[in-house]
C-alpha cells in the first residue's frame, strides 16, 4: 500500500507535486497562525493584542502600495514573457519594490504625524513596519520563482523553518518584557527581515539587475489596472479592524480579530476545495456537461453551509479555547462572519465561470462597488450600534458581492449561448438562505448549551448518513474531471 502511493506520488506531474507540496505550506502557515491565537490572547491584554491587529491589517494596506502584489501575477507574467532573463527580471522586480518602499518612507517621513494618528500605531511601530515592507517581498520573489520552475523542496523548508521560528522568538520576546504589543510586532518583523536580508542578496546576486526599464515598464502596467481590485479586496478584508479600532479602540478591535479568527478557521479547508473543484469545473464545462457541475456545486455549498452552521453554534466553545473570558463577547460576531465564509465560497465559485468564459471585466468593478459599501455601511452602523454591527456589514457586503458576481456569471453564460443553466439556482438560493437562518438559530442557541450539541450532532449523523455520496463527489473532484478527456 505504502509503495503503491509512493509510486503514484512518483508518476505526479511536476505540476501537481509542486502544487500539493504549497497547499501544505499553506495550511502550515495558516494553522500555526490560528493555534497562536489562544497564545497571545493570553499573554497580551485586549489592548495590546488589538494594537498587533491593528498593524497587520495596516501592513496588508502598505504592502499593497509598496509592492504592488509584483511578487505575484506581475512576476509570474514577466518570467514568461521575458523567459531568457528570469533572474534578471527577478532582480529587478525586487529594485523597484525597493525604489517604491523608500519613496513611501520619504511620504512617511514628512507626513507622519498625520499618519500615526490616522493609522493609531506610534512612530516606533510604523518604522517596524517599513522594515518589514522593505524585506518582506525578496521572500515572496524567491518563494515564487522557485514555484515558476517547480521546485519546491528549498520553499517548503524556509516556510516551515520560518513558520516555526517565527513563533518561537515571538513568544519568547513577549514573556521576556512588558512591551508586549511591541515585542510580538518586533519578533515577526526580525525573522521576516532575517530571511528577507539573506535571499535579496541571492535576488541581487543571480540577476545582477536593479534596474531595467522594459522590465519595470511592463510590471507596472500590468500590475497598475489591478490596484482597484487588490485595493477593494484589502478593504474587505481589513477595514473592519480599522475602522473598530478609530471608532471604539484597540481592545474591541482585538475581540473582533478574535472573533474573526473563529468565523474564518474554515477558510484553511475551503481553499483545498476550491483548489480541486476549480480545476474539475472547467473540465466539465469544456466538455459540456453542465449538470454534473450543477449538482456537484450544490451539494459542495450544502457541506460549506452546514460547515458555517457548525462555526456558529459552536462559537462559545471555540472562544474558551481561543481567549479568556475578556473576549467572550466575541461570539455575537461569529455567526455573521461564518456566513459571510459561505457567500466568499459561493462567489469565488460564480467568478470561476466568469474567468472560464474571459468574462472578467467586471470583477475590478463589483469589488469597488462592495467594498465601498463595506465601509459606508461601517461608517453609519459602528457608531450606532458598536463593534458588533461590523460582523453583519461584512455579511452584506459579500451578500451583495456573491450576487453581483452571479449577474456576471449569468451574462456570460448568455453571451456563450449555453444549452442549459450551470448551476441549479433554486437549490443554491435554498441553501444560501437556509445559512441565513440558522446563523441566527445558532445564536439564540448561545444560551442553551445542549440544544447546541445536539443540534451540532444531528449536523454530523446528517453528513455521515450521506458520506458515500459525499466521498464520491470529492473522488470525482479528485480526479480532476480527467474522464471527459478520455
Amino acid at each position: 500500500m505504502q509503495i503503491n502511493l509512493l509510486n503514484k506520488y512518483k508518476e505526479m506531474p511536476a505540476a501537481v507535486r509542486t502544487s500539493v507540496w504549497f497547499t501544505v505550506c499553506q495550511f502550515l502557515q495558516r494553522g500555526i497562525a490560528f493555534i497562536t491565537v489562544p497564545i497571545f490572547t493570553r499573554l497580551l491584554t485586549t489592548e495590546e493584542y488589538g494594537i498587533c491587529n491593528i498593524y497587520f491589517a495596516w501592513f496588508d494596506v502598505f504592502i499593497l502600495f509598496t509592492s504592488l502584489k509584483l511578487p505575484y501575477e506581475g512576476l509570474n507574467n514577466g518570467l514568461i514573457r521575458y523567459e531568457d532573463d528570469k533572474d534578471g527580471y527577478t532582480s529587478s522586480i525586487m529594485g523597484l519594490i525597493s525604489v517604491l518602499t523608500l519613496s513611501a518612507g520619504g511620504v512617511y517621513f514628512l507626513l507622519h504625524k498625520w499618519i500615526d494618528r490616522a493609522t493609531g500605531l506610534s512612530s516606533f511601530i510604523m518604522l517596524l513596519m517599513f522594515i518589514q515592507l522593505m524585506f518582506n517581498p525578496p521572500l515572496m520573489l524567491w518563494t515564487n520563482r522557485e514555484r515558476f520552475d517547480f521546485r519546491y523542496r528549498k520553499p517548503v523548508a524556509v516556510t516551515a523553518v520560518s513558520t516555526v521560528l517565527n513563533l518561537f522568538v515571538t513568544v519568547v520576546a513577549v514573556i521576556s518584557t512588558s512591551y508586549k504589543a511591541e515585542a510580538r510586532i518586533i519578533g515577526t518583523v526580525s525573522v521576516q527581515t532575517l530571511f528577507g536580508v539573506i535571499f535579496a542578496v541571492l535576488l541581487f546576486v543571480r540577476g545582477k539587475t536593479f534596474f531595467k526599464k522594459e522590465y519595470w515598464s511592463f510590471a507596472l502596467r500590468f500590475n497598475l489596472p489591478l490596484i482597484f481590485y487588490y485595493v477593494s479586496q484589502i478593504i474587505l478584508n481589513q477595514s473592519d479592524r480599522i475602522m473598530i479600532n478609530y471608532y471604539q479602540g484597540s481592545g474591541k478591535a482585538a475581540v473582533y480579530s478574535v472573533a474573526y479568527s473563529a468565523a474564518t478557521l474554515m477558510l484553511l479547508v475551503l481553499s483545498s476545495i476550491n483548489g480541486s473543484f476549480n480545476p474539475w469545473m472547467y473540465k466539465k464545462l469544456k466538455a459540456g456537461k453542465y449538470r454534473d457541475v450543477g449538482q456537484t456545486a450544490s451539494i459542495v455549498c450544502l457541506l460549506v453551509g452546514g460547515a458555517t452552521f457548525a462555526v456558529s453554534a459552536l462559537a462559545p466553545d471555540l472562544i474558551r479555547i481561543l481567549a479568556t473570558e475578556e473576549y467572550m463577547e466575541a461570539i455575537w460576531i461569529i455567526a455573521p462572519v461564518s456566513a459571510s465564509v459561505y457567500f466568499i465560497f459561493l462567489y469565488m465559485v460564480f467568478a470561476n465561470v466568469e474567468m472560464y468564459y474571459g468574462e472578467n471585466n467586471g470583477i475590478s468593478v463589483i469589488s469597488i462597488i462592495c467594498s465601498a459599501l463595506n465601509i459606508v455601511l461601517n461608517m453609519i452602523f459602528i457608531p450606532m450600534f458598536g463593534y458588533f454591527a461590523a460582523g453583519w456589514t461584512t455579511l452584506v457586503s459579500y451578500m451583495v458581492l456573491t450576487l453581483l458576481h452571479f449577474v456576471l456569471m449569468k451574462r456570460a453564460c448568455r453571451r456563450k449561448d449555453l444549452p442549459e443553466k450551470v448551476f441549479q439556482e433554486k437549490n443554491l438560493l435554498a441553501i444560501s438562505s437556509g445559512v441565513i437562518l440558522l446563523s441566527f438559530a445558532a445564536m439564540g442557541l448561545y444560551r442553551l448549551q445542549y440544544f447546541r450539541y445536539v443540534a451540532f450532532a444531528a449536523a454530523l449523523i446528517l453528513t455521515f448518513a450521506f458520506r458515500k455520496r459525499l466521498i464520491a463527489v470529492f473522488r470525482q473532484m479528485g480526479k480532476g474531471g480527467a474522464e471527459d478527456e478520455e
